[in-house]
C-alpha cells in the first residue's frame, strides 16, 4: 500500500511505476474508490492517502498491505508523516514499512520507526499537477520493497 499526505508524491510513485499491470484487490477487503492502483512485478500497489488512511472504513485494506510504502516530502519534515507512521503501526505492528522520502536529493537523516529509508529525487515535472520521478529511482524503490518482502 502507497499512503502518505497530500501532496507528498505518492502520485508521483504510482505513474512512474513501470510495466504497470491490471490491479486485483486483495481478498476480504470491501469495494473501496482508489485514486490510483496498478499490479507492478508481481506486486499489487494501491494509493491511500493520509486522511482516508486514517479511516476506520479503510483498516481492512491497511491490515491487507503486505508492506506499507510511506512517502513523505523532504521539506515537510518527519514530523509531516509521525501521526500517519503512528497508526500504521498501531493498526498492523507487522507489516513492514519502507519510507520514501519525496524530492529529496540525498540522504535525509531523519529518526523514525521504519524498516528501510529510500529517497526519490524531483524528477521531470510534466505540468502543474503532474511529474514522473526518476526511473533509477523507481528500481531502487523496488528491489528495496522486494527486499522487505523477501525478509532482508
Amino acid at each position: 500500500m502507497v499512503t502518505g499526505p497530500m501532496g507528498a508524491g505518492k502520485s508521483t510513485l504510482m505513474r512512474s511505476l513501470p510495466g504497470q499491470a491490471p490491479f486485483a484487490p486483495p481478498p476480504g477487503v470491501p469495494e473501496m474508490f482508489l485514486d490510483h492502483a496498478c499490479g507492478c512485478r508481481g506486486l499489487q500497489l494501491y494509493e491511500i492517502d493520509e486522511p482516508t488512511a486514517l479511516g476506520t472504513r479503510w483498516a481492512d485494506w491497511l491490515r491487507a498491505a503486505d508492506a506499507f510504502l510511506l512517502v513523505a516530502s523532504a521539506a515537510a519534515g518527519p514530523e509531516a508523516v509521525a501521526p500517519l507512521l503512528a497508526h500504521l503501526r498501531a493498526t498492523c505492528p507487522e507489516t513492514p514499512c519502507l519510507l520514501v522520502v519525496s524530492r529529496c536529493d540525498g540522504a535525509p537523516g531523519w529518526e523514525l520507526p521504519v524498516d528501510a529509508v529510500e529517497t526519490l529525487a524531483p524528477g521531470a515535472v510534466l505540468d502543474e499537477d503532474r511529474a514522473l520521478a526518476e526511473p533509477a529511482d523507481i528500481e531502487r524503490i523496488l528491489a528495496r520493497l522486494h527486499g522487505l518482502l523477501e525478509g532482508e
